[in-house]
C-alpha cells in the first residue's frame, strides 16, 4: 500500500508539473507514456514467443510520434497519419514472408495498437491545449474511482465483480462510483462549470463506469496473454498501462461529451 501511494504521489507530480510547464512539456511526457505503452502491449504478445520483429517495432514507435504529437509540434494531414500504419504495418507481410513469424493477423494487432495508444495520448494532449481544467478532470476521475475501488473492495469488498480480474469486487466498484462522482462533481462544479448540477453528476456517472470498463478491457488483455501486470515499472502498480488504463477509456468519453455538448 505504501508502495501504492508513493509511485503515485510521484507520478501525479510529474503530471501536474508537465502541465503547469505547458502543454508541449506534456506533450512529450504523453508521448513517453505511449511508447512505453506500445513496448508493454508488444513484449506481452511477442517478447515470451520468441519473435523477432524490431522493424515492426520501428514503425510503430515512428507512427506513435506522429500521431501523439501531431498538433502539438507539427501538423500534419490527418489522411497521412492513417496511411504511414496501414502501410508500415502491412507491406513488411511480404518481405518477412514467415506467416509464423509475421502475418496480417500481427500487422492488425500492432496497428491496432497504434491507432488507439496514438488517439488516446494525442486526445490527452489537446485537451490539456484547449483547457487545462478538463484535462485534470480526466486524471481526477480516473484516479479517483480506481484509488476509491481498490481501498473499498480491500476494506468491505466481498463479492466478485467479474473473473476477467478476480480482485475487483461489487462492493469497491461501488464506492469507486461514488466517490469518483462525488469528487468528481465538485471539481467540475468549481473549476470548469457550464453545466447544472444534474448534468455534472451524469457525466461523472459516466465516466467513472467508463474508467471501471477501461481498467476491465486492459485487464482482459493481460489475462488473455497470461500475464499479471504489464511491467514492473511502477511499484505497487504494475507497467504504464496498468495505470493509464482508465485515463485513456476517460479522455475518450469526456472527447465525446466534448462533441455532443
Amino acid at each position: 500500500m505504501k508502495k501504492r501511494t508513493f509511485s503515485a504521489v510521484i507520478l501525479m507530480a510529474i503530471l501536474v508539473g508537465s502541465i503547469l510547464i505547458g502543454y508541449q512539456t506534456f506533450g512529450l511526457v504523453m508521448l513517453i507514456c505511449s511508447i512505453m505503452g506500445y513496448h508493454e502491449l508488444m513484449n506481452i504478445k511477442y517478447e515470451e514467443k520468441g519473435k523477432s520483429i524490431d522493424v515492426i517495432r520501428l514503425i510503430g514507435v515512428i507512427s506513435l510520434i506522429l500521431l501523439v504529437l501531431n498538433d502539438t509540434f507539427f501538423q500534419l494531414d490527418d489522411d497521412l497519419l492513417l496511411i504511414v500504419p496501414m502501410l508500415g504495418m502491412t507491406i513488411p507481410i511480404v518481405f518477412y514472408n514467415d506467416h509464423k513469424r509475421y502475418n496480417i493477423n500481427d500487422a492488425f494487432f500492432v496497428m491496432g495498437v497504434v491507432f488507439f495508444l496514438g488517439f488516446a495520448f494525442h486526445n490527452i494532449i489537446y485537451m490539456a491545449k484547449a483547457d487545462v481544467y478538463k484535462c485534470v478532470f480526466t486524471f481526477l476521475i480516473a484516479f479517483v474511482t480506481d484509488t476509491y475501488a481498490y481501498i473499498g473492495g480491500c476494506l468491505v469488498g466481498r463479492h466478485q465483480l467479474t473473473s476477467i480480474s478476480p480482485k475487483k469486487t461489487i462492493e469497491g466498484s461501488v464506492i469507486g462510483t461514488i466517490m469518483g462522482c462525488l469528487i468528481g462533481s465538485v471539481y467540475y462544479n468549481l473549476a470548469i462549470g457550464g453545466l447544472g448540477m444534474v448534468q455534472i453528476v451524469l457525466v461523472c456517472f459516466f465516466l467513472t463506469i467508463l474508467s471501471e470498463i477501461g481498467d476491465l478491457v486492459f485487464s482482459s488483455i493481460k489475462r488473455y496473454f497470461d500475464n499479471k501486470d504489464y511491467s514492473n515499472l511502477i511499484p505497487g502498480h504494475g507497467g504504464i498501462l496498468d495505470r493509464f488504463d482508465s485515463v485513456l477509456f476517460v479522455s475518450l468519453g469526456i472527447r465525446i461529451i466534448m462533441v455532443i455538448l
